[in-house]
């Protein structure tokens, strides 16, 4: 009979982690005060931090590079992408990977999003975050402002796409 019950219980668990949602849902939080709030992104596992900052790429790339230092990630260096898009690389001291994609959205508006080691890592990307905020001076917004061309993440009526990425939005404090 107990051994029914646990067959019992671990088919329930078995069905209940079957029909969990593996991507393309979109969860919004309510974004908190002090230093902001940035988005998180998560797609087949991999895990990305951004957010929105009012100012230049050259602004950002300069306190992106302080934050790393003030992170003990040794700055490997920097690609240009494209004229509006700049990658900065790093180490961790544990030998993560630490990546770093400034885009130019506008002309004083720039999308800083981070991903620290092969998955990402949270406690790390949004300690990156929240250093580049305190660097700058600027709250980081999780959405892109007015004008950028990119609509907010819930004003989306469009149905979202099976490879959508879940998207968070988290309170830097």
């Amino acid at each position: 009979m107990a051994m029914q019950r646990r067959l019992a219980w671990l088919t329930v668990a078995a069905g209940v982690v079957a029909t969990l949602p593996l991507g393309g849902c979109v969860a919004l939080l309510a974004a908190g005060a002090g230093g902001g709030a940035v988005a998180y992104a998560e797609n087949g596992g991999v895990a990305n931090f951004y957010a929105f900052y009012p100012t230049s790429v050259s602004r950002v790339s300069a306190a992106s590079r302080a934050a790393f230092g003030e992170m003990d990630i040794r700055y490997n260096g920097e690609i240009h992408k494209s004229p509006s898009k700049l990658l900065l690389e790093g180490t961790t001291q544990d030998g993560q990977t630490a990546k770093v994609t400034l885009t130019s959205m506008a002309t004083d508006v720039t999308k800083a999003n981070i991903r620290i080691g092969t998955l990402g890592d949270k406690p790390l990307s949004l300690q990156f975050q929240k250093l580049l905020s305190q660097r700058l001076g600027l709250a980081a917004s999780a959405e892109a402002p007015a004008g950028t061309g990119l609509p907010p993440p819930s004003a989306s009526s469009q149905p979202t796409a099976p490879q959508q990425p879940e998207q968070q939005t988290i309170p830097l404090q």
